[in-house]
């Protein structure tokens, strides 16, 4: 993949997975987990980097957790995560209806809620 990282961000407010898939495919791999750890905090930003710096900072320096790539991870992935269940992509799905209201704004809701439950589903 080949996304110029000036262009990753992440604030807190989308999800937290499709952030750290577009990272690691732009922060590569094959790096040790320190450096992965030490870059991924200049993609942060807002509630993202507010996380970061009061669970891996003391002192305003990085704490020896801070240099562990999966820790961090988890950690922001715990914090911010706004991925729904399997389940309750389904349960959105069937029970979406109209109610009134403007047409195309339902219509793009029920798009995107369809869409998910048929990637969960496959």
């Amino acid at each position: 993949m080949n996304i110029p990282s000036e262009l990753i961000t992440f604030e807190g407010t989308e999800d937290a997975r499709k952030f750290f898939y577009l990272s690691e495919n732009v922060v590569k791999k094959s790096l040790p987990d320190i450096e992965k750890a030490e870059k991924i905090v200049a993609y942060l930003t807002g509630a993202a980097f507010d996380i970061y710096f009061y669970r891996f900072t003391s002192d305003n320096a990085p704490t020896e957790e801070a240099n562990d790539y999966e820790v961090v991870k988890k950690v922001i992935l715990e914090k911010i995560s706004i991925q729904k269940t399997d389940s309750e992509i389904i349960r959105d799905a069937l029970s979406l209806r109209y109610d009134g209201g403007d047409i195309p704004t339902f219509l793009s809701r029920a798009d995107k809620v369809y869409s998910q439950a048929k990637v969960v589903t496959i």
